[in-house]
């Protein structure tokens, strides 16, 4: 199919474009009434963009699929903190079944390309206590949207694998499964020699397999967590820059100043990159006044040139009672906890829901640039700033064809109407 989108308004370019697409292809970009490429009098279709702004789709390089809805009915918290999360999901692993899973990690799925997201990376639990059963059913969703979306999966061991007896082995059968990168949890060790010790482990079935890495590190308030740095240094002695994130990271704000900037200067020697999901504020426990946002140094990591993505990480679950896995949501989110309040940094949270979270991902194709996938979104609002402070309306296309249409006005439920 071919089709012409009229009157885009493209981020930092003042003159409205015109976006021929055609085979799922972006073949041409030119000033708005300007394109040549469709005078051949081949048949099209035609969206006009009306001045709004148009970006590449957005990617959600950190969601939790497996978990996604299972507090629909509520979340009994006894403290509100990380590790009480943490027990609650386990009764509710405990009863998982595969088609279970499934269902609800496709709904997460659908939901995301409603809100535009239609590249997904999805960390899945893989532990002793639900065995690989999140994993079959999040298989299973994956390929009943593959039309709509690009999923990778995250084998990552939420229990930790020396101190969680047996997930060693479930790792190495997840990956022959089918999962995409590897995943970890270093802090879930109890001692800090048993989380290099993971961090060891993961980068040799990485490297075995030739997989990417993508791993919650030091998600705590303990300044004293080591993991970060140790796996930056480790991806550069092993070749593997460029190909390792690094979810969360929240220790790192609480390390002094001079060490935070060391370890900030090896992330981007490493060509590390790192997620950091704003609204965990509510799970990393609650604190005395003065109270901690519980995010890593976002500005500081940025302005030392680190490749910073923000994601939604979780939707109603164990963890995170809210959460709707629309990335103009979190993405909000973390401009008022990052401080971000000016056009130009608008700009900078937008990337961090496209170009950065491709990066994550190592996209190909990724883009709206001449011979890139037509993958885009046509959003109801002209400038960045006000797609943020709006969330509005917005087209989703995927090989430019239209996927989903979603409207601020069509509720159903209380969620968007599909």
């Amino acid at each position: 199919m071919n089709l012409l989108v009229r009157n885009a308004r493209l981020r930092g370019k003042e003159q409205l474009a015109d976006l021929w697409i055609a085979d799922g292809i972006f073949r041409e970009i030119a000033d708005a009434g300007r394109t040549t490429s469709n005078a051949a009098g081949v048949d099209y279709q035609t969206a006009d963009a009306g001045g709004n702004l148009v970006t590449p789709t957005f990617v959600n390089p950190h969601l939790h699929i497996d978990k996604a809805y299972t507090a629909l009915s509520g979340r009994s918290s006894r403290e509100e903190t990380l590790e009480d999360s943490i027990r609650i999901m386990h009764e509710i692993k405990r009863g998982y079944t595969v088609e279970e899973v499934a269902a609800r990690a496709e709904r997460a799925i659908r939901q995301s390309v409603l809100f535009g997201a239609t590249k997904i990376r999805a960390n899945v639990d893989i532990d002793t206590i639900g065995g690989l059963t999140a994993l079959r059913g999040c298989l299973l969703a994956r390929e009943r949207t593959r039309e709509i979306a690009d999923v990778q999966l995250v084998a990552f061991p939420q229990e930790g694998i020396f101190r969680d007896e047996g997930t060693e082995k479930l790792m190495h059968e997840a990956i022959e499964m089918g999962a995409d990168v590897v995943g970890g949890m270093p802090a879930a060790e109890w001692i800090p020699d048993e989380a290099r010790r993971h961090v060891e482990l993961v980068f040799r079935l990485a490297t075995d397999h030739d997989l990417d890495i993508d791993m919650h590190m030091d998600q705590s308030k303990d300044p004293f967590d080591r993991s970060l740095e140790y796996t930056a240094y480790r991806s550069i002695q092993l070749g593997y820059q460029g190909r390792v994130t690094g979810g969360h990271c929240t220790s790192l704000a609480y390390q002094p100043a001079a060490h935070a900037a060391k370890v900030i200067e090896l992330l981007n020697l490493s060509r590390f990159h790192v997620c950091v999901n704003p609204q965990t504020l509510a799970i990393m426990g609650v604190d005395q006044e003065p109270r901690t946002r519980g995010i890593s140094r976002v500005r500081e990591l940025v302005d030392g040139g680190v490749n910073v993505a923000t994601a939604q990480d979780t939707i109603c679950d164990g963890f995170h009672l809210y959460g709707s896995g629309d990335p103009l949501d979190y993405g909000l989110l973390m401009a008022y906890q990052a401080q971000y309040n000016s056009t130009s940094s608008a700009g900078i949270v937008i990337d961090m829901i496209t170009h950065n979270a491709a990066r994550v991902m190592r996209l190909k194709g990724y883009g709206i640039a001449v011979g890139a996938d037509a993958d885009f979104n046509i959003i109801s609002a002209p400038t960045e700033s006000e797609a943020l402070r709006k969330r509005p309306s917005r087209l989703v296309f995927r090989g430019g064809r239209q996927v989903a249409e979603y409207s601020i006005s069509g509720l159903v439920g209380g969620e968007p109407a599909a």
